[in-house]
């Protein structure tokens, strides 16, 4: 099963239909200024259109398992770097579901415990400090909400992979009340987490059994030094106790850092077309 907010399905077949309007009106785009065919073009570049069906055609393709494994045996290598697991086949069969645009809850520990007592090390703007405090005085315990991730895949037997989809765009580097909190430091502190939401698929989520796939144009996987999660990405790779620099409140936690490092993946939309050409066909491979 696929769970795709309905808001979002109308609002992508507006923007098929000014797109399908924009090329009817301009057979010939050569020198059309970009004023006028940004907005009619905007699907060109949108991370939720290319995301959702990219998926969903690997989803709904008649060999569904055997294309996930391959685009994830290009990214991790041949077997999965999960003890639970020693095939692709074993994580991409049965009951497989994907959740676009969902949010998962910051941990608790950090939200109420770490960043309360520590906001003043990682913020330095006046009102900013302010706001985060309520009107007795004492500081907020909410200072963060939930990470929205791009896509979800969730497999009943606890495998799960949580997706970051980047087209031009690059992460974010730092939250409301946390100058120094980059977006793939922040989706990693929520994949350590249990599933929440115990009444749906999500609570089958297992910490231990979840990668994290980051998902860009091949360009910048071949000159990472152009992006901000090029540089953060290849740190946690060579480095993987940075992870625990940019997490601190985990410092404690005995967390085995390398095994995590070798949970995150780069996929391309590349590989996607090529592993089934009907993936992102305005990409040429």
């Amino acid at each position: 099963k696929h769970f795709i907010n309905p808001d979002w399905v109308d609002d992508l077949e507006k923007s098929v239909d000014r797109y399908k309007k924009f090329l009817r009106k301009n057979p010939n785009r050569q020198g059309v200024p970009i004023s006028e065919s940004r907005i009619p073009c905007q699907i060109e570049k949108d991370e939720r259109f290319w995301i959702i069906t990219a998926l969903l055609t690997l989803y709904y393709s008649e060999n569904r398992v055997e294309q996930f494994c391959n685009l994830f045996t290009r990214v991790y290598g041949k077997r999965p770097p999960l003890r639970d697991f020693e095939t692709w086949e074993q994580c991409f069969e049965g009951e497989l579901h994907i959740f676009f645009e969902r949010s998962l809850s910051p941990p608790s520990k950090y939200v109420k415990e770490w960043l309360p007592n520590n906001i003043e090390k990682v913020h330095f703007i006046p009102y900013v400090l302010d706001a985060s405090l309520n009107k007795y005085g004492e500081r907020r315990e909410d200072l963060e909400g939930p990470t929205e991730c791009d896509a979800i895949i969730i497999n009943e037997n606890g495998f799960s992979v949580i997706v970051e989809a980047k087209v031009l765009s690059d992460i974010s580097v730092d939250t409301t009340f946390n100058t120094m909190r980059n977006q793939i430091a922040r989706i990693i502190d929520v994949m350590l987490e249990p599933g929440s939401n115990k009444d749906n698929v999500l609570s089958k989520r297992e910490p231990d059994k979840t990668l994290f796939l980051l998902i860009t144009p091949r360009l910048f996987k071949e000159n990472p030094h152009t992006r901000l999660y090029g540089y953060k990405f290849r740190e946690y790779k060579e480095c993987p106790m940075k992870i625990e620099k940019d997490l601190p409140h985990r410092a404690e936690e005995n967390i085995n850092w390398c095994e995590i490092s070798r949970r995150l993946g780069w996929a391309t939309w590349e590989d996607f077309r090529e592993i089934n050409p009907m993936c992102c066909k305005w990409l040429e491979v």
